[in-house]
Protein backbone atom coordinates (compact mmCIF):
# COMPACT_ATOMS: atom_id res chain seq x y z
CA UNK A 1 0.00 0.00 0.00
CA UNK A 2 1.36 3.81 -1.09
CA UNK A 3 1.43 5.82 2.04
CA UNK A 4 0.71 9.49 1.96
CA UNK A 5 3.90 11.28 1.96
CA UNK A 6 5.08 13.71 -0.37
CA UNK A 7 8.60 12.08 -0.51
CA UNK A 8 6.96 8.83 -1.35
CA UNK A 9 6.90 9.30 -5.34
CA UNK A 10 9.76 10.00 -5.44
CA UNK A 11 10.96 6.72 -3.26
CA UNK A 12 9.10 4.75 -5.55
CA UNK A 13 10.78 5.92 -8.75
CA UNK A 14 14.59 5.66 -6.72
CA UNK A 15 13.11 2.07 -5.69
CA UNK A 16 11.97 1.12 -9.34
CA UNK A 17 15.51 2.39 -10.74
CA UNK A 18 17.51 -0.17 -8.54
CA UNK A 19 15.52 -2.82 -9.43
CA UNK A 20 16.46 -2.08 -12.83
CA UNK A 21 19.71 -2.21 -12.24
CA UNK A 22 19.90 -6.14 -10.92
CA UNK A 23 17.69 -6.94 -13.98
CA UNK A 24 14.34 -7.67 -12.01
CA UNK A 25 10.75 -6.51 -12.71
CA UNK A 26 8.93 -4.41 -10.34
CA UNK A 27 4.87 -5.20 -9.80
CA UNK A 28 2.28 -2.49 -10.75
CA UNK A 29 2.43 0.90 -9.07
CA UNK A 30 0.35 3.83 -9.01
CA UNK A 31 2.74 6.74 -9.68
CA UNK A 32 1.11 10.21 -10.63
CA UNK A 33 -1.37 10.21 -13.32
CA UNK A 34 0.04 6.54 -14.65
CA UNK A 35 -1.51 3.18 -13.45
CA UNK A 36 -0.54 -0.44 -13.14
CA UNK A 37 3.28 0.54 -13.99
CA UNK A 38 5.31 -2.03 -14.19
CA UNK A 39 9.27 -2.00 -15.47
CA UNK A 40 10.54 -5.24 -16.85
CA UNK A 41 14.20 -4.31 -16.63
CA UNK A 42 15.39 -7.83 -18.78
CA UNK A 43 13.82 -6.14 -21.90
CA UNK A 44 13.95 -2.76 -20.89
CA UNK A 45 10.23 -2.18 -21.25
CA UNK A 46 8.12 -0.14 -19.12
CA UNK A 47 4.29 -1.24 -19.03
CA UNK A 48 1.86 1.32 -18.25
CA UNK A 49 -1.87 2.14 -18.15
CA UNK A 50 -2.97 6.25 -17.80
CA UNK A 51 -6.99 6.77 -18.14
CA UNK A 52 -6.41 11.06 -17.70
CA UNK A 53 -5.05 12.41 -21.21
CA UNK A 54 -6.45 11.87 -24.56
CA UNK A 55 -3.36 12.19 -26.42
CA UNK A 56 -0.84 9.08 -25.47
CA UNK A 57 1.99 11.07 -26.46
CA UNK A 58 1.02 13.37 -23.24
CA UNK A 59 1.78 10.23 -20.78
CA UNK A 60 4.62 9.05 -23.29
CA UNK A 61 6.72 12.23 -22.83
CA UNK A 62 5.57 12.54 -18.68
CA UNK A 63 7.26 8.82 -18.63
CA UNK A 64 9.89 9.03 -20.50
CA UNK A 65 11.15 12.04 -18.02
CA UNK A 66 11.24 9.72 -15.51
CA UNK A 67 14.27 7.09 -13.70
CA UNK A 68 12.20 4.13 -14.50
CA UNK A 69 12.62 4.91 -18.56
CA UNK A 70 16.06 5.51 -18.55
CA UNK A 71 17.65 6.14 -22.22
CA UNK A 72 16.31 2.93 -24.84
CA UNK A 73 13.80 1.94 -22.60
CA UNK A 74 10.55 0.90 -24.77
CA UNK A 75 7.29 2.05 -23.43
CA UNK A 76 4.59 -0.48 -23.51
CA UNK A 77 0.93 1.48 -22.92
CA UNK A 78 -1.62 -0.76 -21.27
CA UNK A 79 -6.02 -0.30 -22.41
CA UNK A 80 -7.87 -2.28 -19.71
CA UNK A 81 -4.78 -4.09 -18.44
CA UNK A 82 -4.27 -5.13 -22.30
CA UNK A 83 -0.75 -4.04 -23.60
CA UNK A 84 -1.22 -2.19 -27.25
CA UNK A 85 1.76 -2.30 -28.74
CA UNK A 86 5.63 -1.08 -27.76
CA UNK A 87 7.03 2.21 -29.08
CA UNK A 88 10.33 3.71 -28.95
CA UNK A 89 10.64 7.50 -28.65
CA UNK A 90 14.76 7.80 -28.81
CA UNK A 91 16.81 7.56 -31.11
CA UNK A 92 14.08 7.50 -33.78
CA UNK A 93 10.72 7.02 -32.99
CA UNK A 94 9.50 3.52 -33.54
CA UNK A 95 6.46 1.38 -33.35
CA UNK A 96 6.71 -2.13 -33.30
CA UNK A 97 3.74 -4.70 -32.69
CA UNK A 98 3.18 -7.28 -29.75
CA UNK A 99 2.90 -10.73 -30.76
CA UNK A 100 0.47 -12.96 -28.96
CA UNK A 101 3.69 -14.10 -26.92
CA UNK A 102 4.76 -11.14 -25.79
CA UNK A 103 1.50 -10.45 -24.49
CA UNK A 104 1.28 -14.03 -22.85
CA UNK A 105 4.69 -13.43 -21.30
CA UNK A 106 3.67 -10.35 -19.64
CA UNK A 107 0.41 -11.60 -18.33
CA UNK A 108 2.48 -14.38 -16.93
CA UNK A 109 4.80 -11.96 -15.42
CA UNK A 110 2.19 -9.45 -14.14
CA UNK A 111 -1.12 -10.92 -12.73
CA UNK A 112 -3.84 -9.15 -12.71
CA UNK A 113 -4.04 -6.89 -9.49
CA UNK A 114 -7.41 -4.71 -9.23
CA UNK A 115 -5.23 -2.45 -6.49
CA UNK A 116 -2.89 -1.37 -9.68
CA UNK A 117 -5.72 1.09 -10.89
CA UNK A 118 -7.38 3.88 -9.00
CA UNK A 119 -11.01 4.35 -7.70
CA UNK A 120 -11.33 6.60 -10.67
CA UNK A 121 -14.51 9.01 -11.00
CA UNK A 122 -15.15 11.18 -14.26
CA UNK A 123 -17.37 13.96 -14.92
CA UNK A 124 -18.55 13.54 -18.37
CA UNK A 125 -21.48 16.05 -19.84
CA UNK A 126 -23.77 14.55 -22.71
CA UNK A 127 -25.52 16.78 -24.92
CA UNK A 128 -28.24 16.52 -27.81
CA UNK A 129 -29.37 18.98 -30.09
CA UNK A 130 -31.69 20.05 -32.54
CA UNK A 131 -31.29 23.61 -34.93
CA UNK A 132 -33.78 25.09 -37.08
CA UNK A 133 -37.06 24.68 -35.73
CA UNK A 134 -39.42 27.65 -36.65
CA UNK A 135 -40.68 28.09 -32.97
CA UNK A 136 -37.73 27.52 -31.01
CA UNK A 137 -33.94 27.74 -32.85
CA UNK A 138 -32.04 25.26 -30.67
CA UNK A 139 -33.98 22.41 -29.12
CA UNK A 140 -31.26 20.63 -26.64
CA UNK A 141 -31.19 18.03 -23.99
CA UNK A 142 -27.78 18.28 -21.49
CA UNK A 143 -27.05 16.06 -18.72
CA UNK A 144 -23.96 15.79 -16.64
CA UNK A 145 -22.52 11.92 -15.57
CA UNK A 146 -20.36 11.18 -12.67
CA UNK A 147 -19.15 7.71 -14.19
CA UNK A 148 -16.40 4.83 -13.00
CA UNK A 149 -14.81 2.09 -13.73
CA UNK A 150 -14.38 -1.78 -12.06
CA UNK A 151 -11.69 -3.95 -13.17
CA UNK A 152 -12.71 -7.26 -13.01
CA UNK A 153 -9.72 -8.60 -15.08
CA UNK A 154 -7.61 -7.87 -17.48
CA UNK A 155 -9.19 -6.30 -20.02
CA UNK A 156 -12.94 -6.89 -18.65
CA UNK A 157 -14.41 -3.36 -16.89
CA UNK A 158 -17.55 -2.74 -15.69
CA UNK A 159 -18.52 1.09 -16.14
CA UNK A 160 -21.09 2.95 -14.25
CA UNK A 161 -22.50 5.56 -13.06
CA UNK A 162 -25.12 8.17 -12.04
CA UNK A 163 -26.72 10.81 -14.93
CA UNK A 164 -27.90 13.79 -13.34
CA UNK A 165 -30.13 16.12 -15.65
CA UNK A 166 -29.70 19.58 -16.67
CA UNK A 167 -31.77 20.83 -19.58
CA UNK A 168 -34.66 18.97 -21.38
CA UNK A 169 -36.21 20.69 -24.10
CA UNK A 170 -35.63 18.10 -27.15
CA UNK A 171 -38.15 15.15 -26.04
CA UNK A 172 -40.25 14.17 -23.29
CA UNK A 173 -37.69 12.14 -21.11
CA UNK A 174 -38.43 12.89 -17.20
CA UNK A 175 -35.75 14.81 -15.61
CA UNK A 176 -35.14 12.30 -12.77
CA UNK A 177 -32.05 11.33 -11.66
CA UNK A 178 -31.42 7.77 -12.66
CA UNK A 179 -28.29 5.66 -13.34
CA UNK A 180 -25.67 6.46 -16.38
CA UNK A 181 -24.89 3.28 -18.95
CA UNK A 182 -23.91 0.17 -16.98
CA UNK A 183 -22.34 -2.31 -18.90
CA UNK A 184 -19.56 -4.57 -18.97
CA UNK A 185 -16.76 -4.14 -21.78
CA UNK A 186 -14.25 -6.61 -22.20
CA UNK A 187 -10.87 -5.26 -24.68
CA UNK A 188 -9.02 -8.24 -26.32
CA UNK A 189 -5.78 -8.28 -28.52
CA UNK A 190 -5.80 -11.58 -30.30
CA UNK A 191 -2.44 -10.94 -32.15
CA UNK A 192 -0.18 -8.25 -33.51
CA UNK A 193 -2.82 -6.31 -35.51
CA UNK A 194 -6.10 -7.81 -34.61
CA UNK A 195 -8.50 -6.34 -31.85
CA UNK A 196 -11.76 -6.78 -30.28
CA UNK A 197 -14.38 -5.55 -28.14
CA UNK A 198 -17.20 -6.99 -26.75
CA UNK A 199 -20.00 -5.26 -24.59
CA UNK A 200 -23.29 -6.03 -22.85
CA UNK A 201 -25.30 -4.01 -20.81
CA UNK A 202 -27.19 -0.78 -20.91
CA UNK A 203 -25.29 1.69 -23.60
CA UNK A 204 -26.07 5.48 -24.24
CA UNK A 205 -28.92 6.88 -26.48
CA UNK A 206 -31.46 4.74 -24.49
CA UNK A 207 -29.79 1.51 -25.97
CA UNK A 208 -29.31 -1.85 -24.28
CA UNK A 209 -28.14 -5.45 -25.51
CA UNK A 210 -24.97 -6.60 -27.05
CA UNK A 211 -22.45 -5.11 -29.27
CA UNK A 212 -19.48 -6.55 -30.84
CA UNK A 213 -16.22 -4.89 -32.82
CA UNK A 214 -13.23 -6.35 -34.94
CA UNK A 215 -10.67 -4.59 -36.01
CA UNK A 216 -7.65 -5.31 -38.14
CA UNK A 217 -5.18 -2.10 -37.32
CA UNK A 218 -1.62 -2.58 -38.00
CA UNK A 219 -0.32 0.66 -35.88
CA UNK A 220 2.28 0.83 -38.73
CA UNK A 221 0.38 0.95 -41.68
CA UNK A 222 -2.43 3.14 -43.83
CA UNK A 223 -4.80 0.16 -43.99
CA UNK A 224 -7.39 -0.80 -41.73
CA UNK A 225 -10.76 -2.61 -41.37
CA UNK A 226 -13.61 -3.61 -39.22
CA UNK A 227 -17.21 -5.19 -38.43
CA UNK A 228 -19.26 -4.11 -35.95
CA UNK A 229 -22.39 -5.94 -35.19
CA UNK A 230 -24.92 -5.86 -32.42
CA UNK A 231 -28.69 -6.98 -31.37
CA UNK A 232 -30.41 -4.05 -28.89
CA UNK A 233 -33.54 -2.77 -27.93
CA UNK A 234 -35.36 0.83 -26.27
CA UNK A 235 -35.12 1.19 -22.56
CA UNK A 236 -35.49 4.11 -20.51
CA UNK A 237 -35.89 5.37 -17.00
CA UNK A 238 -38.67 6.93 -16.13
CA UNK A 239 -39.52 8.24 -12.59
CA UNK A 240 -39.49 5.14 -10.22
CA UNK A 241 -39.35 3.09 -12.91
CA UNK A 242 -38.08 0.72 -15.51
CA UNK A 243 -39.23 0.04 -18.74
CA UNK A 244 -37.59 -1.95 -22.05
CA UNK A 245 -38.49 -3.27 -25.19
CA UNK A 246 -37.36 -6.31 -26.68
CA UNK A 247 -34.12 -6.55 -28.60
CA UNK A 248 -34.93 -6.88 -31.74
CA UNK A 249 -32.36 -4.18 -33.18
CA UNK A 250 -30.27 -5.91 -35.16
CA UNK A 251 -26.97 -3.54 -36.30
CA UNK A 252 -24.31 -4.63 -38.74
CA UNK A 253 -21.38 -2.62 -40.33
CA UNK A 254 -18.29 -2.76 -41.78
CA UNK A 255 -15.88 -0.21 -42.73
CA UNK A 256 -12.64 0.38 -44.53
CA UNK A 257 -10.09 3.30 -43.76
CA UNK A 258 -7.20 4.62 -45.06
CA UNK A 259 -4.65 7.49 -43.53
CA UNK A 260 -3.97 9.54 -46.46
CA UNK A 261 -0.10 11.23 -46.43
CA UNK A 262 1.46 12.46 -42.98
CA UNK A 263 -1.27 15.20 -41.94
CA UNK A 264 -2.93 12.61 -40.14
CA UNK A 265 -5.99 12.55 -42.25
CA UNK A 266 -8.36 9.49 -42.65
CA UNK A 267 -10.70 8.18 -44.82
CA UNK A 268 -13.17 5.53 -44.01
CA UNK A 269 -15.75 4.04 -46.35
CA UNK A 270 -18.32 2.52 -43.89
CA UNK A 271 -21.94 0.73 -44.43
CA UNK A 272 -24.21 -1.91 -43.87
CA UNK A 273 -27.71 -1.93 -41.69
CA UNK A 274 -28.04 0.70 -39.28
CA UNK A 275 -30.75 0.64 -36.40
CA UNK A 276 -34.31 0.53 -37.53
CA UNK A 277 -33.51 -2.09 -40.69
CA UNK A 278 -32.03 1.18 -42.32
CA UNK A 279 -29.43 0.34 -44.59
CA UNK A 280 -26.77 2.25 -46.44
CA UNK A 281 -23.26 3.92 -46.62
CA UNK A 282 -21.31 6.44 -45.02
CA UNK A 283 -18.49 8.30 -45.67
CA UNK A 284 -15.90 10.19 -43.36
CA UNK A 285 -13.20 12.49 -43.45
CA UNK A 286 -11.11 12.43 -39.87
CA UNK A 287 -8.08 15.10 -39.31
CA UNK A 288 -6.36 14.32 -35.94
CA UNK A 289 -4.56 17.36 -34.17
CA UNK A 290 -2.44 16.36 -30.79
CA UNK A 291 -5.51 16.55 -28.52
CA UNK A 292 -8.14 17.57 -30.72
CA UNK A 293 -10.20 15.50 -33.73
CA UNK A 294 -12.05 16.67 -36.32
CA UNK A 295 -14.03 14.77 -38.99
CA UNK A 296 -16.44 15.29 -41.76
CA UNK A 297 -19.16 13.42 -43.38
CA UNK A 298 -22.03 12.22 -45.85
CA UNK A 299 -24.85 9.50 -45.43
CA UNK A 300 -27.45 7.99 -47.80
CA UNK A 301 -29.46 5.26 -46.71
CA UNK A 302 -32.92 3.82 -47.52
CA UNK A 303 -34.41 6.68 -45.12
CA UNK A 304 -32.70 9.67 -46.81
CA UNK A 305 -29.57 11.42 -47.29
CA UNK A 306 -27.95 13.77 -44.60
CA UNK A 307 -23.88 15.28 -43.82
CA UNK A 308 -22.29 16.30 -40.82
CA UNK A 309 -19.18 16.69 -38.89
CA UNK A 310 -18.25 15.78 -35.52
CA UNK A 311 -15.51 16.40 -32.98
CA UNK A 312 -13.20 15.26 -29.95
CA UNK A 313 -12.06 17.13 -27.49
CA UNK A 314 -10.61 16.57 -24.13
CA UNK A 315 -12.37 18.62 -21.03
CA UNK A 316 -10.51 21.06 -19.02
CA UNK A 317 -9.20 20.92 -15.93
CA UNK A 318 -8.56 17.05 -15.93
CA UNK A 319 -7.45 15.81 -12.65
CA UNK A 320 -8.95 17.59 -9.79
CA UNK A 321 -8.50 16.02 -6.76
CA UNK A 322 -6.75 13.14 -6.18
CA UNK A 323 -5.00 10.53 -3.77
CA UNK A 324 -3.07 7.63 -3.52
CA UNK A 325 -5.94 5.68 -4.05
CA UNK A 326 -9.23 8.00 -5.38
CA UNK A 327 -9.35 10.57 -8.37
CA UNK A 328 -12.33 12.85 -9.04
CA UNK A 329 -11.37 13.97 -12.87
CA UNK A 330 -13.41 15.79 -15.99
CA UNK A 331 -13.47 12.73 -18.97
CA UNK A 332 -10.86 12.43 -21.23
CA UNK A 333 -12.31 12.71 -24.55
CA UNK A 334 -15.74 14.69 -25.20
CA UNK A 335 -17.14 13.52 -28.72
CA UNK A 336 -20.41 14.95 -30.14
CA UNK A 337 -21.78 14.81 -33.53
CA UNK A 338 -24.40 16.82 -35.77
CA UNK A 339 -26.10 15.97 -38.95
CA UNK A 340 -28.21 17.88 -40.86
CA UNK A 341 -31.16 15.62 -41.48
CA UNK A 342 -33.30 15.40 -44.11
CA UNK A 343 -35.43 12.20 -43.59
CA UNK A 344 -35.95 10.46 -40.20
CA UNK A 345 -33.28 8.02 -39.00
CA UNK A 346 -31.24 8.01 -41.18
CA UNK A 347 -28.08 5.58 -40.48
CA UNK A 348 -29.02 5.83 -36.78
CA UNK A 349 -26.79 3.94 -34.37
CA UNK A 350 -25.90 4.29 -30.40
CA UNK A 351 -22.49 5.20 -28.47
CA UNK A 352 -20.84 2.59 -26.40
CA UNK A 353 -17.46 3.71 -24.14
CA UNK A 354 -15.50 3.63 -27.07
CA UNK A 355 -15.23 3.27 -30.85
CA UNK A 356 -12.60 0.34 -31.48
CA UNK A 357 -11.29 2.18 -35.05
CA UNK A 358 -11.33 5.45 -32.84
CA UNK A 359 -9.16 4.11 -29.49
CA UNK A 360 -6.08 2.72 -32.03
CA UNK A 361 -6.59 5.83 -34.02
CA UNK A 362 -4.73 7.38 -31.39
CA UNK A 363 -2.04 5.03 -30.99
CA UNK A 364 -1.21 4.92 -34.57
CA UNK A 365 2.91 5.20 -35.78
CA UNK A 366 2.22 8.56 -37.97
CA UNK A 367 -0.40 10.02 -35.28
CA UNK A 368 2.30 9.88 -32.57
CA UNK A 369 5.17 10.17 -34.74
CA UNK A 370 4.19 13.16 -36.55
CA UNK A 371 3.90 15.11 -32.72
CA UNK A 372 7.72 14.85 -31.91
CA UNK A 373 8.56 16.44 -35.26
CA UNK A 374 10.17 13.48 -36.98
Amino acid sequence: MIKRSKHWGRFVLLLMTSRLAVGQSTTGQIVGSLENLTVDSAKHRVFYEQRLYRNPMTAMLELSEMPVARTGSALVPLFQGVPIAQYQLTPVFRTTPLTRTDRSDYAAAVPFNGRAYRFDFRLHPEFMANFGNRERTVESKTNLLLQSQLYLRRGLVLNWGILFPIINDLDNQAMNVRPAPIFLNQFLALNQADFMSISAGLFYNDRYGLNVQYRHADLNSPWSYGLETSLTGYYVFPKNDFYYQSLSDLMILGDVAYRIGRHNVTLKVSGGQYLFNDRGGRIDFIRQFPNVEVGFFATKTGNGSTAGFNFAIPIPPGRIVQSNRVRLRTTEEFRWEYNYSRGYNIATRYKVGYQLDALLRQYHNSYLKSQLGR
